[in-house]
């Protein structure tokens, strides 16, 4: 027999053991016998006073029936008597002349209660019981032995899980080879081996030397993965599977990953992380080697030639800045500072192959000022310039950072939201409408233009095959908000609805419908 099952075995006839000690020093599970003694105890006691209350009245023949009930209705009951202080039996139930036995009064299976009157002791109230024994092995299902079992079993398969996760980390012969270990410590680089989820099951000398001080460089059955003050370096930044982890999955050896040793968030050691699976003779794979080579003095060799390279980098840098600016300047619109139509189309393109393709939710909000040419007849074009600002910001303040807000053309706006349905879309829309309205308005204040803002809404759940029939959707929504009087949110699907409505007080965002 293994070793993990011979210490459960041990484990749990110790814990039953002191559970059987406990049980008979504390009475912790009661028996049986102990129920039915105090159940028939109390059983009596009851009967007994009913007893003496029917004695006063005197009837014998109405208590002999009043037994006989008790005795019929009980299976637990075979005979009951009522005997005098004298010896005579005045009324009984079931064969009492033949069961009760006087020498086993007070047991558990005939049980006696005095009955006393005015003067004394009248008599007594005798019952017996059905035997316990008489049922066989069902006193095994009762007291402390179902429990014991109940331990045993489910106290096994804990102890065994338990033990054999902990047991584990101290048999690594099982995942390393017997040459990797007996050439261990005499490797100059720090050498760890892994099981096959990537746990720590040794560690060489080198690797341990690594570490911070003060900190457990080797800890057995730890994942490699999350000791801290080995961390990725800024090469592979980008990676977020370790090469250990690769491997184990590939199969395939991983060379030249770049680590880095960090205590107190200073680098103190660059090392190079080199992997390799370890297979058993059926070809299966155990575990991993890892292999870690300390590059810090080659990579100080090198500060020279990184101080040289300063000013490159800081080149680089305003030229990246630079480029950014530009990005910006070709993408964004000068007046608005949202997305030009280019910009708009190319990012909303993407974002709905992608939401298309992960069969996710993504809205498009048309949005255009009411009487914009009203503003630039008016008061000229500087307030309207002004106007789509302030619209323009009103847009970009109410959604995230991962929406679109682009400049579709003249006063209109487009909104392009991943992750948003329909009616998400609406109520986002709502409130940018109501912002717009309590916005103020442009004009000097004698001549002050309030703002509004009609909204079209459509979803690709709505059917839009393409960008540009998701845009057509949203468009001939806005002008059914349009035609339906201006200032309100209207979402196609709802626009022959609102097209036919009059053109009453504004009321806000249309229910969605089939």
């Amino acid at each position: 027999m293994k070793a993990i099952p011979r210490i459960v075995m041990g484990l749990v006839a110790l814990a039953t053991g002191l559970l059987l000690v406990f049980d008979v020093a504390l009475r912790l599970f009661p028996g049986e016998a102990d129920i039915a003694r105090e159940t028939r105890g109390r059983i009596v006691q009851a009967l007994a006073i009913q007893v003496a209350a029917q004695l006063q009245a005197q009837d014998l023949r109405a208590l002999e029936r009043t037994l006989q009930g008790v005795q019929a209705r009980d299976p637990e009951v075979q005979s009951i008597g009522l005997r005098r202080a004298d010896g005579v039996l005045l009324a009984h139930a079931g064969e009492h002349l033949q069961r009760w036995r006087p020498e086993r009064a007070g047991t558990l299976d005939a049980l006696k209660v005095d009955i006393g009157s005015d003067r004394g002791r009248w008599g007594a109230l005798e019952v017996t019981f059905r035997p316990l024994h008489a049922r066989g092995a069902a006193w095994l299902l009762s007291g402390p032995v179902p429990v014991m079992l109940l331990f045993g079993l489910f106290g096994s398969v804990l102890f065994y899980l338990y033990l054999r996760r902990m047991l584990q980390h101290l048999d690594p012969a099982s995942a390393v080879p017997e040459r990797v270990r007996t050439a261990f410590d005499t490797l100059s680089e720090g050498v760890v081996v892994l099981d096959a989820k990537g746990r720590v099951l040794l560690a060489n000398r080198s690797f341990v030397a690594l570490a911070p001080p003060g900190v457990d460089g080797a800890p057995i059955g730890t994942p490699l993965a999350d000791v801290r003050w080995l961390v990725r370096g800024p090469a592979d930044d980008g990676l977020t599977v370790p090469p250990w982890e690769t491997a184990l999955r590939t199969r395939q050896t991983q060379r030249g990953a770049a680590y880095r040793v960090v205590t107190d968030g200073r680098v103190t050691a660059s090392l190079s992380v080199n992997c390799s699976p370890l297979l058993d003779e059926r070809d299966v794979v155990r575990g991993c080697i890892v292999t870690l080579v300390d590059l810090t003095e080659l990579e100080r060799s090198h500060e020279q030639l990184l101080d040289a390279l300063t000013d490159l980098a800081a080149s680089k840098q305003e030229l990246e800045i630079k480029a950014h600016e530009l990005e910006v300047m070709a993408t964004h619109d000068a007046l608005s500072g949202c997305l030009n139509r280019r910009a708009l189309f190319e990012r909303a393109e993407a974002l709905m192959a992608e939401a298309q393709a992960q069969q996710r939710p993504l809205a498009c909000v048309m949005a255009d000022m009411d009487h914009f040419k009203s503003i630039n007849d008016r008061l000229g074009h500087a307030a309207g310039d002004d106007a789509i600002r302030l619209f323009a910001a009103l847009l970009r303040e109410n959604v995230r950072a991962l929406d679109l807000v682009g400049r579709y053309g003249g006063e209109e706006f487009c909104l392009v939201l991943p992750g948003v349905d329909a009616r998400q879309a609406a109520a986002v829309a709502e409130r940018i409408r109501e912002q717009v309205a309590d916005s103020g308005g442009v004009g000097p204040d004698s001549a002050r233009m309030r703002l509004s803002a009609s909204f079209g809404v459509a979803s690709l759940a709505a059917g839009a095959a393409s960008l540009a029939e998701l845009l057509e959707q949203a468009d001939q929504a806005m002008y059914a908000a349009k035609q339906g009087g201006r200032n309100r949110v209207v979402v196609h699907g709802a626009a022959d609805r609102a097209a036919a409505a009059p053109a009453a007080e504004p009321t806000g965002a249309e229910e969605v419908m089939a």
